[in-house]
């Protein structure tokens, strides 16, 4: 499940988090081996002003590197692309109501 399984502080953040998030252990327990680098994947992204947006995510690798690109896209004309599309402008604005 670890990239660098030899690196300590890795390990001791992977530790950590599992110790003190039950549900991080849980999602980490229940991880399955890494996709192929040029697996495409669908995702669920829980986004909490618009609502779940189903996307497709497509992982781009740099030959003998670390690099990764992750690439999400949502189906053209539906409702998951208008989704996107308004979290994408909404982007990490805080939104509240106003009083009087």
């Amino acid at each position: 499940k670890v990239r660098y399984p030899a690196d300590p502080a890795l390990r001791d953040l992977i530790d950590e988090l599992t110790s003190s998030s039950a549900r991080f252990a849980e999602l980490w327990e229940s991880a399955d081996d890494a996709p192929a680098p040029d697996a495409a994947r669908h995702k669920v992204i829980a986004h909490p002003t618009v609502g779940p947006i189903t996307v497709d995510c497509d992982t781009l690798v740099v030959a003998g590197d670390d690099l990764r690109i992750m690439i999400y896209t949502a189906e053209p004309d539906t409702a998951d692309a208008e989704k996107l599309d308004l979290a994408i402008v909404l982007g990490t604005q805080a939104l509240s109501l106003r009083g009087p």
